[in-house]
């Protein structure tokens, strides 16, 4: 398992980045697409839009308010909880 913190995620995603994970079983990805930053549940095709791109001035703040669960990004990432693993950094 690779293992990044929060930190470290918005600063990817600062940088233009994008990622995909997975949190108990489920498989996430925070990427950008026409034109907007998204948070996406790619397993139940959930969609949430963060913010218009590039943002990369907001992204940061914008995905430590997501939840999954309850529980916030940051600490998912921060704690590595429920079997967190990084699966790509685009």
């Amino acid at each position: 398992m690779w293992k990044i913190t929060f930190d470290e995620l918005a600063d990817y995603l600062a940088h233009g980045r994008e990622i995909e994970f997975r949190y108990e079983g489920k498989s996430y990805s925070i990427t950008n697409r026409r034109h907007e930053w998204i948070f996406c549940c790619d397993t139940d095709e959930t969609t949430i839009l963060l913010c218009k791109f590039p943002g990369y001035d907001v992204i940061g703040d914008k995905v430590r308010q997501q939840l999954i669960n309850g529980i916030s990004l940051e600490k998912i990432f921060n704690e590595g909880l429920g079997g967190l693993d990084i699966m790509d950094v685009l």
